[in-house]
């Protein structure tokens, strides 16, 4: 197996951890046990070497203990399903796919789960009430919107799969950000910073656009980390696989990859100085809400090489013939 080496991937923020994170990840694991979410020993164990309460600590610093358990456990949810869907087949039949989801958003919409319902329907039912104790009908509305969006896009991933298609890398890109399903994440920074945008400044082009680049270097780095682990279950969805198609070698496609990941970051190092200005509130709220955009960026990449979730070796270390290399 021949040998890849990934150049460095640039983030110049800060590294933080909230220092809740040894306490909520154990509430997860419980709380992943006290539903059934994960009823296999070997995928169990997997999920604890995963570390997904710690990727909520690097993302969100500076959350209370309660928000960051929200966060921890709503993430680990939507780890899971993904996870269900990689290994089980559902993500290869998007009719089924396309039905289940209607059920979950029932649930998101009020529905009490019965009996005959899913772990995952439960487990989300349980997460919707308490994100209505912290942020209320409005703002559950705007989340569902983004969930909806996350589902709809993993019934498309869905249907490439069922026809045997890899996705050029424009209409990748595109839909890329809601894939991974971080808007959702944007939605809980809300909660997690105790602060309320309004409308016209959520709205903003700039305030957008860095949670559009913030989106893109997450889910672009993820691609990166990740490549081994989706190309081991045939996943075409990863900006590397796309790339790939027009690229005379599989090194540069993931040079490529990693160029546009760099080069997203330092868009939005230049970007975050355009931020308008409002009154003091709200300026002080819109500096809380992008310096999470700047600990996502940074958490994901310091959670990544610290988790078991991926085979990711040192810069001089092979594993899986993949060489990555160290973040800076």
């Amino acid at each position: 197996m021949s040998s890849i080496k990934f150049p460095k991937l640039y983030c110049p923020f800060p590294s933080a951890v909230n220092q809740h994170a040894e306490t909520v990840n154990n509430h997860t694991l419980a709380w992943v046990k006290a539903f059934s979410l994960v009823p296999d020993e070997d995928n169990f164990d997997r999920l604890v070497k995963s570390k997904f309460g710690w990727l909520a600590a690097r993302a969100y610093p500076n959350a209370s203990l309660e928000a960051l358990k929200l966060v921890s456990d709503w993430n680990t949810w939507l780890f899971i399903r993904d996870d269900q869907c990689d290994e089980s087949g559902l993500g290869w039949d998007p009719v089924l796919l396309a039905s289940i989801h209607a059920d979950l958003l029932d649930i998101l919409n009020g529905r009490t789960p019965g009996q005959n319902d899913s772990a995952l329907a439960h487990a989300l039912f349980d997460i919707r009430g308490r994100l209505l104790q912290k942020a209320g009908p409005q703002w559950m509305c705007r989340f569902i919107v983004s969930v909806v969006d996350y589902f709809e896009s993993s019934v498309w991933e869905a249907h490439n799969r069922a026809d045997g298609l890899i996705p050029d890398t424009e209409t990748y890109m595109l839909m890329r950000p809601y894939t991974g399903g971080l808007y959702t994440d944007i939605d809980l920074i809300d909660i997690t910073e105790d602060i309320y945008l309004p409308l016209h400044v959520r709205k903003n082009d700039v305030v957008q656009r860095l949670a559009l680049m913030a989106n893109n270097v997450v889910c672009w780095s993820n691609d990166i980390i990740s490549f081994a682990k989706e190309s081991r279950h045939h996943d075409v969805h990863n900006l590397v696989t796309t790339l790939r198609a027009r690229q005379p070698t599989l090194q540069n496609a993931i040079d490529l990859a990693a160029q546009l990941t760099n080069a997203e970051v330092n868009a939005f190092v230049d970007l975050q100085a355009c931020l308008p200005s409002y009154t003091p509130e709200i300026d002080a709220d819109l500096q809380r809400f992008v310096a999470v955009l700047r600990s996502w960026m940074r958490g994901n990449l310091d959670w990544a090489y610290d988790s078991g979730r991926y085979v990711i070796a040192s810069n001089d270390c092979e594993t899986d013939g993949v060489l990555v290399a160290e973040v800076v």
